[in-house]
């Protein structure tokens, strides 16, 4: 259970550094959490405003998860 437990800290840690970094990066855009899909370990949501460019933030979003 510890193993179960450390590994839930970690992956709440990483999502908290992905959202800051894409809020710091992208200031106006929204993110919540939405239901698991199949097996991810964890989704979210991001509304990207339009005077942003979504290929951009999807793109940086992509770029962050692989970072951590």
């Amino acid at each position: 259970m510890k193993a179960a437990a450390s590994d839930k800290t970690l992956l709440a840690d990483a999502v908290a550094e992905l959202i800051e970094a894409l809020h710091q990066k992208y200031p106006g855009i929204k993110t919540k959490p939405t239901p698991h899909v199949e097996d991810e370990d964890f989704t979210i949501e991001v509304e990207v405003p339009p005077q942003l460019s979504l290929e951009a933030v999807e793109s940086e979003c992509h770029k962050e998860c692989i970072r951590l």
